[in-house]
Order: structure tokens, then C-alpha cells, then sequence
């Protein structure tokens, strides 16, 4: 089909990807191009990669059992767990990661996160109570140099 200039000012004729690369920059699309539901589907699968940047999100499920400690700290018995998260991609060195635990107990928090690496980290968590951090969902967010 001849690629043909109409008196209106549209162009038939043209293939998808009928331009040659670096003819289309940010200035030439029209505002609001890049729909939030484009965003969307490419970050369906947990993870996306802007330019040089890597995003990824996860749930895990917490362990069922968890340690106990005695402390100090006014509180009789401390319940802990460590836990190694695996499905890291993507990723040319190990990421920054936070993490966030779904717990109706006030006192159960994320300790730290430590030995990260392209493809799993492991978070701490704490309570009072075992109820606090067993078999509770644990969300995460990773955000690092894509490989």
C-alpha cells in the first residue's frame, strides 16, 4: 500500500513500526499519550524496567512459627523470625528493599532487611505475641540498577 499525505493532514499507508527508530521523542507525542493503564499492564507482572531502573513488588506469607526471646525491654518474651524471600530479577546489583508486615498487633514491626542480593533477601520481625507475625502477609518492594 503507497503511503499517502491527505489534504487533511493524516497519513495512511504507514506499517506499525513504519518509522525508522528516533523519528518519535518525547516532544512529538500528544499530552497524556502514555496512559496510566499502559503503565499498568507492563507493571502487571510485579516488576517493570524504566530506562536504567528495575522495580519490583512481591507478597510472601509469613512462617508459622516463630522464636522466642527474653528481653530487657519490659516485655517478658520477644517472638522473632527471620526469613529468606526469594524472586528477585532483573537486577545488575543487589537492590535498596523495604518491606511492610499486614499485622493487626501494634507491636509487630519489620526489624531489618539484610543480605540482599540480585535474587532474594532476608527480613527480621518482631511481636509480642506469636499471633503477631505468624502466617501474616509481608510486602516488599525492590528498587535497583536493571541488568
Amino acid at each position: 500500500m503507497p503511503v499517502t499525505i491527505n489534504g487533511n493532514g493524516s497519513i495512511t499507508g504507514l506499517s506499525v513500526g513504519g518509522l525508522p527508530n528516533g523519528t518519535v521523542d518525547a516532544d512529538t507525542l500528544a499530552s497524556n499519550a502514555v496512559t496510566s493503564s499502559k503503565i499498568a499492564d507492563l507493571f502487571s507482572s510485579g516488576a517493570i524496567t524504566i530506562g536504567g531502573m528495575r522495580i519490583q513488588t512481591g507478597t510472601v506469607t509469613t512462617d508459622a512459627t516463630a522464636s522466642s526471646t527474653s528481653t530487657n525491654y519490659g516485655v517478658s518474651t520477644q517472638k522473632y523470625r527471620s526469613q529468606t524471600v526469594t524472586g528477585l530479577s532483573g537486577f545488575a546489583s543487589a537492590p535498596r528493599v523495604w518491606a511492610s508486615l499486614a499485622s493487626d498487633y501494634h507491636e509487630a514491626n519489620i526489624a531489618t532487611i539484610r543480605d540482599v542480593t540480585t535474587s532474594e533477601f532476608k527480613v527480621m520481625y518482631s511481636a509480642s505475641r506469636d499471633a503477631g507475625i505468624t502466617s501474616r502477609p509481608l510486602s516488599w518492594l525492590a528498587i535497583g540498577e536493571a541488568s
